[in-house]
């Protein structure tokens, strides 16, 4: 409307890239003030903690992040990966990167997996995933010697 009939103009506000019921969880949180109704699955999750990310609502991305922690397996852990190193989600990204060594054998046998370690191979820098496991693995090596000559 143009306002000229008497009637309000619309102001409406478009919010690309988000959801109509992540958005609704996102106002929930931030009305309401809690996350325990948060019970959804981990694509949901992820999609929460971006928008959480984009509108740097940072308790609420950690609390994505934990959930997703808890609910990480084979099937989804690049996809939280992924997720958490777009969005600067350093615990989580390196909560996955530990699961990746421990479930190493597992997840050789997944395409997704193996493109993202022989592709980052070509990459410099903190984004290789191989580095980044190397690092992992080398700091958890020396928290097991500290610990073993206590």
């Amino acid at each position: 409307m143009n306002g000229s009939d008497g009637a309000q103009p619309r102001k409406d506000i478009a919010i690309s890239n988000i959801k109509y019921n992540i958005f609704q969880m996102m106002m929930s949180y931030l009305y309401c003030g809690g996350t325990e109704s948060l019970k959804m699955g981990v694509l949901e999750l992820l999609e929460l903690l971006s928008a959480a990310s984009s509108f740097q609502l940072g308790a609420l991305q950690r609390h994505c992040e934990i959930l997703c922690a808890k609910n990480i397996n084979l099937d989804n852990a690049m996809n939280i990966y992924n997720t958490a190193k777009a969005h600067g989600a350093l615990e989580l990204s390196t909560y996955c990167e530990g699961y990746f060594l421990q479930n190493m054998a597992g997840l050789v046998e997944r395409e997704a997996f193996r493109a993202l370690i022989l592709g980052s191979g070509t990459r410099i820098g903190k984004d290789s995933l191989l580095e980044e496991l190397e690092v992992t693995l080398t700091r958890r090596l020396r928290s097991l010697l500290v610990t073993s000559r206590v």
